[in-house]
């Protein structure tokens, strides 16, 4: 069975929120968009499995704007699990800094709600230092 409509507009919901509520520095909000033992992996960097990487990352990421194409959603091998690929644009707000690229995701539906269980982002040219 494919997933359904709701699913794919609930889908569609959690990854725009992880931009904007990043741009907002909103992390509590934030961080609540992930499984608690979710893998969050930028190009270039060792990942970060746990729930306190992440939030440093959130804390401590540079503020600006992500600006996201729509995702390419795709039913996974196991139930209540949908892949995502969706590139992405991100201007930092102190330096005009542009940064591009994609990301894959793994995401999983926990008690009715749409969750990252990973996400891997990829920047093309230059590698980026801190931001997600």
């Amino acid at each position: 069975m494919g997933l359904s409509l709701e699913d794919r507009c609930e889908i569609t919901e959690l990854l725009s929120q992880y931009g904007l509520l990043l741009d907002r520095q909103q992390i509590d909000e934030w961080m609540a968009l992930f499984v608690p033992d979710a893998v969050l992996e930028m190009q270039g960097r060792p990942p970060l499995t746990t729930q306190a990487d992440r939030e440093e990352l959130g804390r401590t990421a540079p503020h600006g704007t992500h600006l996201a194409a729509a995702p390419v959603i795709s039913e996974a091998a196991s139930v209540n699990t949908a892949e995502c690929e969706q590139t992405f644009m991100f201007r930092d707000a102190a330096t005009g800094r542009m940064l591009a690229g994609w990301y894959e995701d793994v995401l999983v539906k926990v008690d009715g709600d749409w969750r990252f269980r990973q996400r891997l982002i990829h920047f093309h040219g230059e590698r980026a230092s801190s931001s997600g």
